[in-house]
């Protein structure tokens, strides 16, 4: 493929997987963990940014004997064309499901807001089209547009959360632990998934080159994340008290909503709206991509951009199998991020480990040879 001649900077890839874990933020994230945690919503997200970073610190050791392979070429170097496909069809699986359902989350949060009167498919639609046209763009152009706006994203979510400064009230992520330790530290555990935008800098490593820049990028986007990750269920709960804070809807356009600064600063969900929607785009266009790319690379195919329209019919047909917001809501919250973990995290250990002690042993036969 012509993109594998494309290198990207330590900022470029950092961006895009900034925008990767965040956009969460901009649909349920601090709900869940409030959800999940209680009171203490805002401790389980430090907790789990935590594990992320040990865990993406031992994949990038690992990963140093491998600069510039891909998962993909991590199952070939196991087990040859059928290694290669096996880990790929996994992960096509893994993104394919999850861009879906975020697009009609995105779609049926677009419905409610600002297009109350159209039918979802046409919201879906418009999403799609400009994730086809991202696909059509390719990656270089998806990643450079990554680095321009994610700043003004990070801006505008800084906005928002230092607007409803004013109604910050400390006594709401009272008792401490939330419910209990347990949730936190155990079960909680699970809630790594949420870091599961991390597999795309796994299969994009060859855009990358080196592995400098692979822990640099990497580090800097988990730093990044985690800031907004923790700050945005920390801001929900001190405004939003437990238990009524898990019945909100969009809990960053919540907090939007209460902005109001005089006669010049007021509709700052506006604001959000507006990078709530570019972020959006981005993501799913990103996430696409790799649909393409990692089934192109799977099945040894010289272009992908005869996948692309295909691929769009399928994440269109699979966005429509939830019956309402509340079942994607559930597809995503439930079932994908208590599991995405075992992907991003697990599989990509496991190939690392196998691989490493290939490589081990190959170099022992040659050296008893000599």
């Amino acid at each position: 493929m012509q993109e594998s001649k494309i290198v990207f900077g330590k900022w470029e890839t950092a961006a895009l997987l900034i925008n990767a874990l965040n956009v969460q933020v901009f649909l349920n994230f601090p709900r869940t963990m409030a959800e999940r945690g209680g009171t203490a919503g805002w401790i389980l997200a430090a907790y789990i940014s935590v594990l992320a970073f040990l865990l993406f610190l031992l994949i990038s050791r690992l990963y140093s004997r491998f600069e510039g392979k891909d998962l993909l070429d991590l199952g070939e170097y196991i087990g040859g064309s059928a290694g290669r496909i096996i880990v790929g069809i996994i992960i096509l699986i893994h993104i394919t499901f999850i861009i879906s359902i975020i697009l009609r989350e995105f779609a049926e949060d677009m419905k409610v807001i600002s297009l109350p009167a159209s039918p979802i498919s046409f919201v879906i639609l418009f999403f799609l089209s400009g994730m086809i046209a991202g696909a059509y763009a390719g990656i270089e152009a998806i990643v450079r547009f990554h680095a321009f706006i994610v700043p003004i994203i990070l801006a505008g979510y800084l906005i928002i959360i230092g607007g409803v400064a004013p109604y910050y009230n400390i006594s709401n992520i009272m008792p401490i632990l939330g419910n209990g330790a347990y949730a936190i530290f155990g079960s909680g555990f699970f809630r790594i998934s949420s870091f599961s935008g991390l597999i795309a800098l796994f299969l994009l490593f060859p855009f990358i080159k080196t592995g400098k820049n692979f822990k640099s990028a990497g580090s800097l986007a988990i730093g990044i994340s985690s800031g907004v990750l923790i700050t945005s269920a920390l801001t929900f709960l001190l405004v939003f008290p437990y238990p009524s804070a898990i019945e909100g809807f969009l809990p960053i356009f919540q907090l939007a909503r209460l902005i109001n600064y005089g006669r010049f600063f007021q509709r700052v969900e506006s604001i959000f709206v507006m990078i709530w929607a570019i972020a959006a785009l981005l993501y799913l266009s990103m996430g696409f991509f790799l649909i393409v790319y990692v089934f192109s690379k799977t099945f040894r195919l010289e272009y992908y951009r005869p996948l692309i329209i295909p691929m769009a019919i399928i994440v269109f047909a699979i966005s429509l199998w939830p019956k309402n917001l509340m079942s994607a809501i559930a597809m995503e919250t439930v079932y994908f991020r208590s599991a995405a973990w075992a992907v991003t995290f697990g599989m990509t250990l496991l190939l690392l480990l196998v691989a490493g002690a290939m490589k081990k042993r190959n170099h022992r036969k040659e050296g008893d040879r000599k």
